[in-house]
């Protein structure tokens, strides 16, 4: 009954055209096959066979919109460019159009676009009534397009962006070679500065930013600008040629291939002015031949350029070649797609653009060379006449001439003497300046390796000297059970001392590059074991529990020596800064990426300032432990130079009172 209904009203309403929009659209979808009418006559209008009378005649359409969904959804209509349309839609009209001045389209954009909401489940008929105003606006096809709000708000999105960078550099370098001609007034940059501005302008008009930014309320101006500002750039760029290439000095039928070709753009630009001023609609074919005639132009420019560097030698011509070479190709493609002869696509839409960025960069370049050329033919003119000066004074002065040249070469001889000389005393100065740099790096490892030795063995010393001196003074008064236990202790604390040496000395062998890195796989479970045996008599000391939570497969790829280090370290930290009974665990896991090694204490924690300085690598400043250790503040940072070796990093986590979580972070 529905669909009964539907065909009742097409026919009533005239529908030649239903189209279905669904939930699934994607982004952008061209509607085809619309039947376009004469709103007079009610006939058909033959695109392919157009006339100029339908230019100001109104035409219509009527379509079905029937929106298959289950959602509501923003879409929007783009048109093909045309001077005014009328959307008629639910008692509303929406009107766009390239002849409607900004404020007046009622979605306001560069495009030819309407904004419409569609229902779940909604039947829309619309009448479309069309005006082309001018022939440059008469449709190529009766394609329109419906998108998504987002899609269309996406791609105008990237229009403003990468546009913008483009119209960005365009504008930037045009300053740039301003004020290089304001500086030395040489016609070559103004000539260049012109074109660049014209065909920045051409591309503000092509990608809408001049109705949008520059001319908002200019919208036949709009239309016509294409006439003017194309001739213009042309114009430029022939003055350009002919001053940078010294077309006069070339050959002479490219100097009258210039000349015609400059009154063809002069011409062009007039009759593209009159059009504009006394409105007169000769559009189409105009934009055609300025087409053309930009097309010629730039092959003359690419052909002068190759003649002036291959034939007349003239060296910055290759910089015209390399910046024209790209925008010639480019440009040609460009204007065959807006003649519609090729096809539209990303190609032969934007290697115009890159063209045009090629060539104003290699223009600063080349714009240098001619002007660095320029000074060089003036100091050689300058030369001349003062040697032609001096061969008149030399027939006079014979004698003393002669006497000035022995002199002349004397103070030569005498100059590259003393340019050898600065040459070994630059070396000289150089080798000083790297033996003091060595010298420096050798004492900053020397400063270390002092803070270190402080830092490992002073407090194993300090244990070991009670011990012994437990033994010497009072060995009548302990039995022979505590004798045997401290002199094991002693003994213990010794093979401790002598392994921290031994560690401490490849440390400062690495320091100076002397100590070769040699990972291999490590069990962590055993390492973490052996710093804990190893530490065991400063955690019984101080009654802490250590634990060890580790898979029994867990291995890292590391150096055996530099881990056994830093997991002493850090322990040896955690044990510092713990309080009497406290616990600690020692942790392994992994991930995809990373294996961890974690050190748990429950003991002080740091405070910001002092994490802040493990973080920039500086020395901190050194606290005692719980029980009045001492130490240098050193130790992390030798943990943090040895995971650097690895291609590792360290993370702490840590808050007052509440302890600290140091991890080693090893990746796979």
């Amino acid at each position: 009954m529905a669909l009964l209904s539907l065909f009742t009203c097409a026919k009533l309403f005239a529908v030649d055209t239903v189209y279905v929009v669904n939930g699934s659209l994607p982004n952008v979808i061209a509607i085809e096959n619309i039947t376009w009418r004469n709103s007079a006559t009610q006939e058909l209008v033959q695109w392919d066979q157009p006339s100029k009378s339908i230019l100001n005649e109104s035409i219509e359409a009527n379509i079905v919109l029937i929106h298959n969904s289950s959602f509501d959804q923003g879409y929007i209509w783009s048109f093909p460019k045309l001077g005014r349309l009328d959307v008629y839609i639910r008692d509303t009209v929406l009107t766009t159009g390239s002849l409607l001045g900004l404020n007046e389209r009622s979605q306001p954009s560069s495009n030819n676009a309407i904004r419409v909401q569609l229902y779940r489940g909604d039947t829309v008929f619309v009448k479309l009534v069309m005006q082309i105003g001018y022939s440059v606006y008469f449709p190529k096809g009766e394609k329109i397009f419906l998108q998504t709000r987002y899609a269309f708000e996406e791609s105008d999105r990237k229009r403003l962006f990468w546009q913008g960078i483009f119209l960005g550099v365009i504008f930037v370098m045009a300053l740039y070679n301003f004020l290089i001609w304001w500086a030395v007034r040489d016609h070559s940059f103004f000539h260049y500065v012109v074109s660049i501005v014209s065909i920045g302008l051409y591309f503000s008009f092509y990608y809408g930013f001049g109705i949008e930014y520059l001319w908002p309320n200019s919208p036949r101006w709009d239309t016509f600008s294409y006439t003017l500002l194309v001739p213009a750039t042309g114009i430029a760029r022939l003055l350009f040629t002919r001053a940078y290439l010294h077309v006069i000095n070339l050959h002479p039928l490219l100097q009258k291939l210039w000349y015609m070709l400059l009154w063809l753009s002069g011409s062009m630009f007039l009759v593209g002015l009159g059009g504009y001023i006394f409105d007169i609609d000769y559009l189409s074919s105009l934009i055609d031949l300025i087409g053309i005639t930009g097309t010629f132009i730039l092959v003359y420019m690419l052909v002068g350029g190759f003649y002036a560097f291959y034939v007349k030698k003239y060296r910055p011509a290759k910089y015209f070649i390399w910046a024209n070479l790209v925008l010639v190709i480019g440009a040609i493609l460009f204007i065959l797609k807006e003649m519609h002869l090729i096809q539209d696509n990303y190609f032969t839409r934007y290697i115009v653009q890159y063209g045009v960025m090629i060539q104003v960069l290699v223009f600063a370049l080349g714009l240098a060379s001619r002007l660095n050329q320029t000074q060089e033919e003036l100091t050689k003119e300058t030369l001349e006449k003062e040697r032609l000066a001096v061969e008149i004074e030399r027939e006079k002065k014979e004698m003393s001439e002669r006497q000035n040249e022995e002199l002349q070469k004397q103070v030569e001889k005498q100059t590259w003497i003393l340019l050898d000389q600065n040459k070994r005393l630059a070396e000289t100065i150089k080798n000083l300046r790297d033996s003091q740099n060595q010298l420096a790096e050798l004492n900053k490892v020397k400063d270390k390796l002092f803070s270190i030795i402080s830092h490992d063995l002073r407090n194993p010393l300090a244990t070991m000297q009670s011990f012994l001196k437990l033994i010497t003074e009072h060995h009548e008064k302990l039995s022979g059970e505590d004798r045997v236990k401290l002199m094991k202790e002693a003994q213990d604390s010794l093979d401790h001392v002598n392994q921290l040496l031994y560690n401490v000395l490849q440390w400062s062998k690495s320091q100076m590059q002397l100590l070769e890195f040699r990972p291999e796989l490590i069990d962590v479970r055993l390492a973490l074991e052996k710093g804990r045996r190893l530490l065991h008599l400063q955690s019984q000391l101080k009654q802490i529990e250590i634990h060890i939570e580790v898979p029994a497969s867990l291995q890292v790829f590391a150096d055996k020596d530099m881990l056994d280090f830093m997991i002493r370290n850090i322990l040896n930290n955690a044990i510092k800064f713990s309080r009497k009974g406290g616990k600690i665990i020692l942790q392994g896991f992994e991930s995809d990426t990373e294996i961890s090694i974690c050190c748990k204490d429950e003991g002080i924690g740091m405070d910001e300032k002092t994490l802040e300085q493990i973080e920039k690598s500086m020395l901190a400043r050194s606290e005692r432990g719980t029980s009045k250790e001492r130490g240098t503040g050193l130790g992390i940072l030798i943990v943090k130079e040895f995971m650097e070796k690895h291609r590792g990093s360290i993370a702490i986590e840590s808050k007052i009172g509440f302890g600290t979580d140091l991890y080693l972070i090893f990746k796979k």
